[in-house]
């Protein structure tokens, strides 16, 4: 019960509020965070070439698609 008697205070009330509205906020505000990454090298330089990652050696291909990216505001 020590607990619950330190939310009973005068002086947490405002502590509480701020640690609600602070949550409320992030959640009504929140965006998806978008990543984007610049490779230190072309992609041309891997296609169709063979590539030896651990024992296995892989080879990658290009390839065309369509795709719809979310609009950004």
């Amino acid at each position: 019960m020590k607990i619950l008697d330190i939310f009973r205070t005068e002086k947490s009330g405002p502590v509480l509020s701020f640690i609600i509205g602070l949550g409320m906020a992030v959640l009504l505000f929140h965006k998806p965070f978008q990543y984007k990454y610049k490779l230190p090298y072309s992609v041309s330089d891997y296609v169709d070439k063979p590539v030896k990652f651990g024992n296995k050696c892989y080879v990658y291909t290009a390839e065309d698609t369509e795709c719809e990216l979310p609009s950004s505001k």
